[in-house]
């Protein structure tokens, strides 16, 4: 005769099977996240530098482009990126918002990240990279969420991590050519572990991957 399960053995089975999803979700989502968030910073970092390099072939060197005067003025932020940068980037809207409660513009994609650019006056820009804009908390605040990272974009050729020359880089300030020294920088204090919207650069310099050693709480 054919024997059942008990109740006890069944509640048996179904307890060992939540100890076992417990110990095992979060390391499932956590990874998972990692892969979102290199996923989209890696077609982020391509897509803009194939604009820079599609608007080039048409407007010229990059350092010839006609840049905004004024500092934190969203109307030439505007038509910056509408002559140089708009026709080369698909995106779902461009609108105005507020980083630190001053202007800057910011260009919304299809897979909910966000570009944010402010311009510093100088011919260069500051640029967050929002990974998914249902995890801002604080979009107009100087908290700047897990899940953004900080890049620049300069009229000056900047030289990075690779050696190479480059309009748009994840952003590093001090850098002494050292993987640690993107994990933590000695004195400005601009390195992943220091604040998280820095940690771009590491990740690049990583090959795009998101490491053991990646410092806890910053993605």
């Amino acid at each position: 005769m054919k024997k059942g399960f008990t109740l006890a053995e069944v509640l048996i089975t179904l307890g060992i099977i939540g100890v076992v999803a417990a110990l095992t979700m979060p390391a499932l989502i956590s990874n998972h996240r990692k892969t979102v968030v290199v996923t989209r910073l890696q077609k982020f970092y391509s897509i803009i530098n194939q604009a820079v390099k599609l608007s080039e072939a048409e407007n010229g060197p990059a350092e010839d482009w006609n840049y905004p005067v004024l500092r934190d003025n969203y109307q030439q932020e505007k038509e910056f990126y509408d002559t140089y940068l708009a026709k080369y980037i698909l995106s779902l809207k461009v609108e105005e918002c507020l980083y630190t409660n001053l202007p800057s513009l910011c260009v919304h994609f299809s897979d909910g990240s966000i570009m944010q650019m402010r311009h510093l006056g100088s011919g260069g820009w500051d640029v967050f990279f929002h990974v998914n804009e249902k995890e801002l908390r604080h979009f107009q605040d100087t908290d700047i969420t897990r899940g953004t990272f900080a890049f620049i974009f300069n009229r000056k050729s900047i030289a990075l991590n690779n050696g190479k020359h480059s309009f748009f880089e994840p952003y590093i300030a001090g850098w002494d050519g050292t993987r640690s020294g993107l994990i933590r920088h000695a004195t400005t204090m601009q390195g992943c572990a220091d604040v998280g919207s820095y940690c771009a650069a590491l990740i690049r310099y990583d090959g795009w991957q998101i490491k053991a050693d990646y410092p806890p709480g910053k993605f």
